[in-house]
């Protein structure tokens, strides 16, 4: 049932795929072509002073043409919302892809760097600054190219890339120094430091300036030192220093940066160009020539509708098609009205579907409205709705996982079905907590018996490793309990239900809208700690530690932890608060979770939390 009218007959909307604090972005299917788009869908009540921002985005994306830039299809406007169609990247999130992978390889963070720094050279070339750049903004296409996207902080000043530029915009740990300061500095400069933290996470897999704590993160920033690791090639560190220059002066430009000998791979590669882009006036005859046999007009009369872009569904329709056949897929068009009060055809094309549908053997959507005879009748199905109304080739990147009959024999089985006679392959939504549940057997069998007495049935914290201070809040106290009733008393001041399992206690976040919160749930973890003192150990620079990553750091080999991080002693353990997002939205989840640790924060004598990032 398609819940916003403007939309019906062009796009059935499916799943939630993102939501920030005044917009959600659904996965449509766009009826004419059965290609899977993104659609940004604001609230106009909600926006309030971020409308500028959003109408600048909407500047920005229409002036842009590149193919490592999300590709805008069509916007449409109404008194109430705004629906921005923008193309749709099935690989998620370059952040979650870090996390996935722990680190890439040198070759394959040069294959996305090398993206990255060919949309960010387009960009500066057309006098625009991106001024937000880090993995969250990127994301992954079907074919496992980089998408740029969220130019909402972008900025393009009257007097060209190098005017001085005085708001101070971005994300923290991706700031360069100048902003930090408050001082005037220009887009192309901040957006290269951004580029060399980024390129950062990518070797590594953790941040070169991390802290809890904002003044503490915005010293490690002015100070410029970070800790390298020894993994980290001669070529990328010196490519890494160049980025991250305190001061703009001495840091490399995008025009050397594009030249680079670690770019180019000391010559094996061409350098990156600046204006790798397509047109968006550019005339596809084939494309064309489908539209119009489709509209019952002339070719003609179709381009000179479309050379000048509308960001109507006509624009989208042709966007879309000249982007499958780009890709090498086959090129189908079906009837599609060309205003909203056409619903004649919208009937006849969700007809033209369920034939298609039949044809293939394929699920029934739920409502499909057939023309029989001259006249319409409503056919009702019961069965389950699928997720498009085409299967869609081009957006099936994850591949098929099989189950191994026989379990390694040093995994301890925890207590559920038998997978043993589960069939070879498993449907796409399953595929993805699969891979999650074999990924974390390891972890499983750690936590289920070796750490409890043989007759113990009391449940204890979890003990902690190195590997493991990720997101992670230190206490000065010994006793767990003490501290997970701090937390409870805690959560119940800020009027958040919790439930308690052992030493985990679970809270929802009810969506409000007086504070823009979208609600979440989470968990936190009363766990002991080791040893604060031997982290001091690991880094042979005394005026510079390696931070502890959001992205997973395990830079030390078992024998190597075994002497740095000995068995924790219980009685003299550290309790630790370890937190996590369960479902939500993030920034309710960052929100409230600050909220509520620096209030048990202070019940507990302001205990030092330890190095890590939300």
């Amino acid at each position: 049932m398609v819940r916003y009218s403007i939309l019906r007959g062009f796009y059935d909307l499916e799943k939630t795929i993102g939501c920030g604090g005044f917009a959600k972005v659904k996965l449509a299917t766009h009826i004419a072509t059965g290609s899977k788009v993104a659609i940004k869908i604001m609230e106009k009540s909600c926006l309030g002073k971020d409308l500028p921002r959003v109408k600048l985005e909407l500047k920005a994306l229409k002036t842009l043409s590149h193919k490592h830039i999300c590709k805008l299809y069509q916007v449409l406007e109404t008194e109430t919302h705004f629906f921005i169609v923008t193309e749709y990247c099935a690989g998620g999130e370059l952040f979650d892809h870090i996390v996935e992978q722990n680190r890439l390889s040198e070759h394959d963070s040069r294959k996305f760097f090398r993206q990255i720094l060919s949309a960010v050279a387009y960009l500066h070339s057309l006098g625009y600054a991106h001024r937000d750049l880090k993995p969250e903004n990127i994301l992954l296409s079907s074919d496992r190219s980089l998408r740029l996207i969220d130019f909402g902080l972008c900025a393009k000043p009257d007097g060209g890339i190098q005017t001085q530029l005085t708001t101070a915009c971005g994300s923290p740990a991706y700031a360069a120094p100048e902003l930090v300061m408050g001082k005037s500095y220009r887009g192309s400069e901040a957006d290269v430091w951004s580029m060399g933290v980024l390129l950062y996470a990518l070797l590594t897999g953790t941040l070169p300036f991390d802290d809890t704590k904002i003044d503490a993160l915005y010293k490690k920033i002015l100070s410029g030192k970070y800790y390298e690791p020894l993994f980290l090639s001669k070529a990328s560190r010196n490519l890494i220093k160049s980025m991250l220059q305190v001061d703009p002066k001495e840091r490399i430009t995008i025009s050397k940066l594009s030249s680079h000998a670690w770019i180019t791979a000391s010559g094996i590669l061409d350098p990156v160009s600046f204006r790798e882009a397509e047109n968006n006036q550019s005339k596809d005859e084939e494309c064309i020539e489908l539209m119009a046999n489709n509209q019952k007009t002339s070719p003609e009369a179709i381009w000179d509708e479309l050379k000048n872009p509308k960001y109507d569904y006509n624009t989208a329709t042709y966007f879309i098609l000249r982007h499958r056949r780009e890709l090498g897929l086959p090129l189908r068009l079906n009837p599609y009205p060309c205003n909203n009060n056409n619903n004649n055809v919208a009937v006849k094309l969700r007809s033209k579907v369920r034939e298609t549908l039949q044809e293939n053997n394929e699920v029934i959507p739920t409502v499909i409205i057939t023309p029989i005879s001259g006249k319409t009748a409503g056919i009702r199905k019961t069965k389950k709705r699928i997720r498009s109304p085409v299967l869609e080739p081009d957006v099936v990147q994850i591949p098929v996982k099989k189950i191994k009959k026989t379990p390694t024999p040093d995994v301890v089985k925890p207590r559920t079905p038998d997978l043993k006679h589960a069939k070879p392959t498993t449907p796409g939504s399953a595929r993805r907590v699969l891979g999650t549940i074999e990924r974390s057997l390891h972890r499983v069998r750690h936590v289920l018996t070796p750490k409890k007495a043989p007759n113990e049935n009391k449940p204890q914290p979890t003990i902690l490793t190195c590997k493991d201070l990720c997101n992670v809040s230190s206490t000065e106290y010994k006793d767990p309990e003490l501290v997970i009733n701090q937390l409870s008393e805690a959560l119940e001041k800020k009027g958040i239900p919790c439930e308690r399992d052992g030493f985990c206690l679970r809270g929802k976040v009810e969506p409000n809208v007086t504070r823009r919160l979208n609600g979440c749930s989470f968990e936190l973890e009363i766990c002991y700690l080791p040893s604060l003192d031997l982290h001091t150990k690991v880094s042979s620079n005394k005026e510079s530690t390696p931070t502890k990553s959001i992205l997973k750091n395990s830079n030390f080999s078992p024998n190597v932890r075994k002497v740095l991080f000995p068995v924790v002693k219980l009685a003299t353990a550290t309790v630790g608060i370890r937190r996590k997002r369960l479902k939500g939205d993030s920034w309710c989840y960052k929100t409230v979770l600050e909220e509520i640790l620096a209030l048990t924060a202070i019940d507990l004598k302001q205990p030092q939390p330890f190095e890590s990032a939300v």
